[in-house]
This record gives structure tokens, sequence and C-alpha cells, in this order.
């Protein structure tokens, strides 16, 4: 790894926290003031902010090839609203255009998965192959998904420096219809 690409790895990974540190302080503050939970658009807004403080260019200057290969890989666990776990497609949304970056399938009795991606910010979501059940990974699965939980907002994943995301289990498949995005 050159000094070039190190910089930048922190850079991006040090934004992708900020980003998540302060969605999760505003979760914090909204629950202890007993206000509404922050929105996915108040999420989009916080990252585009964070995002115009980079600089255009890089120490260094020009592009440089590895900025492409930074990324990491996000892992988790697999559930199922029943006795067994089905087969199922994950899918990680850009949490900015909600574009879907990528995805998996899985087989039925799978009970974890992996994605790799480049570097962003995330939303995972699992759905039954038909598209017509998701999971998703919120603040209820945090929570711990007792009846008590009642914030199914989809928490935003940062993926940069190589490195590995783990416990982003989309197990939330309590959360009322339309909540996440439709199964692409």
């Amino acid at each position: 790894m050159t000094p070039r690409s190190l910089t930048i790895g922190i850079v991006v990974s040090g934004l992708a926290l900020a980003v998540l540190g302060c969605s999760l302080v505003g979760r914090a503050v909204d629950s202890a003031t007993g206000g509404a939970a922050s929105t996915l658009q108040a999420v989009r807004s916080e990252i585009e902010a964070a995002l115009a403080t980079l600089p255009a260019e890089l120490p260094g200057g020009g592009d440089s090839p590895e900025i492409a290969d930074i990324g990491g890989t996000v892992t988790g666990s697999l559930s199922y609203p029943s006795e067994g776990i089905p087969p199922l497609l994950v899918v990680a949304f850009n949490a900015l255009s909600m574009d879907p970056a990528a995805s998996v399938d899985t087989v039925a009795g799978q009970s974890s998965y992996s994605i790799p991606l480049p570097e962003g910010v995330y939303l995972i979501v699992a759905y039954t192959l038909d598209g017509q059940i998701a999971g998703g990974y919120t603040a209820a699965v945090l929570c711990g998904l007792s009846v008590d939980c009642t914030d199914h907002e989809l928490i935003a994943v940062p993926v940069a420096g190589g490195m590995a995301v783990d416990g982003i289990d989309p197990g939330d498949w309590y959360a009322p219809e339309g909540t996440f995005p439709p199964a692409p």
C-alpha cells in the first residue's frame, strides 16, 4: 500500500465513521428528548455535507488507481421468522442514491452472508426470492427485536479502506409494509 492510498483510506474511513457517529448521536438525542427518530433524509444530508468537505484533489495530486480498490466487505447473520431460513437475496443499497450497489443470493438454510463493496455508505436489506417479504438491518435489530423496539429505520453502514464490517444482520422482518425499498 502506498502512502497516498493509505492517506485516502484514512480520510474515507474517518469520513464514514464521522457520518455514522453523527447519525447515532442524533438518534440518542431524539430518544432522550422524546422526539421523532432521525429520517433517512437527515442521514443523506449528513453524508452529503461531509462529502462536500473533502478536497477536490487529495494530497499528491491527480487520480490514483488505488482509489478504485478501496472498499471492504459487509457480513452478517441471516434469519427468518419461521422454522427455517428460505433462499434470500441480500442487497446493499447506496444510502445516498438508494440504488442497489451489490447483492448476493443465498440458499435455503444459509445462516450468514458476505458482500464485497466499494467505499461508500450502504443500507442492507434481505428479501425472499419473490420479493414479497423483506428484513432489514435496522435500529430494531440493535434494540433486540422485542415488542418495545419500534424504530424500523435502516441503519447506514460505512465501508472504506479495506475494512470488514461484521454483525450487519438484516433481521427486522417486522417493519410495516413499505418501510424498505422494493426488491430490485
